[in-house]
C-alpha cells in the first residue's frame, strides 16, 4: 500500500511539472492587454467583451514593443487611465521581462530591475523577502475555469516561524499577475497589505479581463464559476456581442479620433499598417 501511495504521489508531481513546462502561459507577451477597474458602489455598467462582469473599466495596460535596459531586452508596458493621467492617451509605465518562470520589472523612473513574480516550482512553497518582510508563496492550485497551464498561488506572511496562508495579502495568477485590489505591474498587493502606503493610482484596482489577440487569458469570475474555460465571447451571458470598438493610437501613444487613411497606428496592442 505504501508503495502505491508513493507511486501516485510521484505521478501527481510529474503531472504538475509537465503542466508547467509544456502548457505554461507566459506573463510577458507582445500585444497582451489588461482591462482593470476599481469599485464603483451604486453604479451600473453594461457588460462588454472586456468587462463581462459589468463592474466598469477604468485602467488599461498594454504590453507593446521592446526596449533594452542594461543589456537586457524588455517589453514596454503602457497605461491608459484618464482619471489618473488626465487624458485618454497611453503613457509609458514600465518595462518587464520573463526568465525561468520569473518576472522582472523596471519601473518608469528606475534603471535597476526588481523581481515582481515567481511562477516557478509548481507544487512547492517558495520563500521570498519584500521590503524587509518575509513572505511565502504556496504551490498553486488549478481552478475549473482556468486555461490549461494556468495556476493560482496564495501569498502569505510569516507569523512567528510559520507561514499562515489564511493570513495572506493576496494571490498571483499565472499569465496575469496579482488580479485583486492591486496593480498587476507592481507589488502593491504586498505593500498595501502590510505597510501604511497609498496605491499608486490612489485606487485599489482589479483585473477584469486579460486578453491577447482577441482571446481571453483571464476573466475575473473564472475563480468562482464552474465548467470549461471560456474561449469565446459567445460563451458569456449576458454580454454585448457587438464588435469591440478598441481605441486607436499613434506610435507615440496619443489617442486618435479616427482611423488614418494612410500610415501606421496601434489597435488592441497590435500594429496596423494602412497603405
Amino acid at each position: 500500500m505504501k508503495k502505491i501511495i508513493l507511486f501516485l504521489l510521484f505521478l501527481t508531481v510529474q503531472t504538475v511539472l509537465f503542466a508547467q513546462g509544456d502548457n505554461y502561459i507566459p506573463f510577458v507577451e507582445e500585444g497582451k492587454v489588461w482591462y482593470c477597474g476599481y469599485n464603483h458602489p451604486g453604479v451600473t455598467f453594461h457588460a462588454t467583451a472586456e468587462d463581462p462582469s459589468a463592474k466598469g473599466i477604468d485602467c488599461i495596460f498594454t504590453m507593446q514593443g521592446d526596449t533594452v535596459i542594461n543589456g537586457k531586452t524588455y517589453k514596454k508596458v503602457y497605461c491608459q487611465f484618464k482619471e489618473y493621467y488626465g487624458d485618454e492617451n497611453q503613457h509609458y509605465y514600465c518595462a518587464v521581462r520573463e526568465e525561468n518562470y520569473r518576472v522582472y520589472i523596471v519601473e518608469e523612473d528606475a534603471t535597476e530591475e526588481q523581481q515582481i513574480y515567481d511562477f516557478s516550482d509548481w507544487g512547492e512553497t517558495i520563500i521570498f523577502t519584500h521590503n524587509d518582510i518575509k513572505y511565502g508563496r504556496n504551490g498553486g492550485i488549478r481552478r475549473e475555469r482556468f486555461l490549461p497551464g494556468q495556476v493560482e498561488f496564495t501569498i502569505a506572511r510569516f507569523r512567528g516561524e510559520e507561514l499562515n496562508f489564511s493570513y495572506g495579502p493576496g494571490t498571483w495568477v499565472v499569465a496575469v499577475g496579482a488580479p485583486y485590489s492591486s496593480n498587476p505591474f507592481s507589488k502593491d498587493n504586498l505593500d498595501l497589505y502590510y505597510r501604511d502606503v497609498e496605491p499608486k493610482f490612489g485606487k485599489y484596482i482589479d483585473v477584469r479581463t486579460c486578453m491577447k489577440d482577441g482571446e481571453y487569458i483571464y476573466m475575473d469570475y473564472w475563480r468562482s464559476s464552474h465548467g470549461s474555460p471560456i474561449t469565446s465571447i459567445d460563451d458569456i451571458s449576458p454580454v454585448d456581442n457587438s464588435p469591440i470598438d478598441s481605441p486607436l493610437y499613434d506610435l507615440q501613444g496619443r489617442r486618435l479620433n479616427a482611423q488614418p487613411s494612410k500610415g501606421v497606428f496601434i489597435q488592441s496592442g497590435k500594429k496596423v499598417v494602412v497603405k
